[in-house]
């Protein structure tokens, strides 16, 4: 059987600047899998290049079998691939419910159908006690899941999340991760870029890592956080070090 979602060799240039060089990995339908690496390790690109926004340099990707590299966004979001932006958007003025109702137009043509899809999505996002109020009202925390709805609302099978969780406090953090198990457990493929590892890594079926727009590991969370290459990355190749050493000198040896 096929993997879900594809990526061969993918690599995207910027002039003479390279973000992303020969990447590729497979996520398998139903997974949740996170996409790690230092700033600036290409991870935005490559969603960019996923969801339509760049055609890949070289290289292909794949969705359900066909190929969807070079595709205009429009045409990957009615496949069923649907993303999150890190800096949140709103239409401010809008109530909550007409914000989500937006992205729900992309499948139903009448208001009565948008609005009942955009109302199953403000119970999947814990939003439903906010329907009425203006987007822009929001706390940080909420217009994050907010995003994550209107992504939601266009009935998405594999959805990008490029770190939803970022700038929010341990209590948001911990609702955002409620809601990824919840979509998960909806059937919806995951795929989202994170920094912070205690989101991420306690969800994530599997972790891939890129530094320098390069693939360094592949593999479950708990192989992946004891990879040297993810630590060198991630610490510093002198702190890396200095950790090894201090593991031999304990006595634990083998491999970070």
């Amino acid at each position: 059987m096929s993997e879900f979602l594809q990526i061969r060799n993918v690599t995207m240039k910027f002039g003479e600047l390279l973000a992303d060089k020969d990447v590729s990995f497979d996520v398998p339908k139903g997974m949740i899998c996170g996409l790690i690496g230092p700033n600036g390790a290409g991870k935005t690109t490559l969603f960019n290049c996923i969801a339509g926004y760049y055609a890949p340099t070289a290289g292909e990707i794949f969705f359900e079998g066909k190929r969807i590299s070079g595709l205009p966004p429009y045409r990957i979001a009615r496949l069923g691939i649907a993303r999150t932006f890190q800096v949140v958007r709103p239409l401010k003025e809008m109530s909550v419910l007409d914000n989500i109702m937006v992205g729900a137009f992309l499948h139903h043509a009448s208001a009565a159908e948008a609005r009942k899809a955009a109302e199953r999505c403000l119970d999947l996002c814990f939003l439903e006690e906010y329907r009425n109020k203006p987007a822009g009202d929001l706390t940080i925390g909420n217009k994050k899941r907010l995003e994550v709805a209107r992504a939601l609302a266009t009935n998405p099978k594999l959805l990008l999340l490029d770190e939803c969780v970022a700038g929010l406090t341990s209590t948001e953090v911990h609702d955002m991760v409620q809601v990824i198990k919840r979509l998960r457990d909806e059937g919806i493929t995951i795929l989202m870029v994170e920094h912070i590892m205690e989101a991420i890594m306690p969800i994530a079926d599997k972790i891939v890592v890129l530094s320098h727009g390069e693939k360094i590991a592949e593999g479950s969370p708990s192989v992946v956080v004891h990879d040297p290459m993810v630590i060198t990355a991630y610490l510093g190749e002198k702190f890396a070090r200095k950790l090894a050493e201090q593991k031999a000198a304990a006595g634990e040896g083998g491999a970070l």
